[in-house]
């Protein structure tokens, strides 16, 4: 196996994991601006976690794996 083929099939998954982790650093700042947050776990945690890696996930397969035409 050459060393490109290898560098290219881990390259994509990551930039997938460096999307979800400034994803989730993105929501978290998003959140903190637009609620008041407590220090226990909740609902607004939900939304900073789970939101932040979604968006990572979405500009990942929406932007950069697009299928091209």
């Amino acid at each position: 196996m050459s060393t490109q083929s290898t560098k290219g099939g881990t390259w994509p998954a990551v930039r997938l994991i460096l999307l979800i982790i400034g994803g989730i650093v993105v929501g978290n700042i998003l959140v903190t601006l637009l609620m008041t947050r407590n220090t226990a776990l909740g609902f607004d945690e939900l939304i900073a976690f789970g939101g932040g890696a979604l968006l990572g996930v979405l500009i990942e397969f929406g932007i950069f794996r697009r299928s091209r035409r």
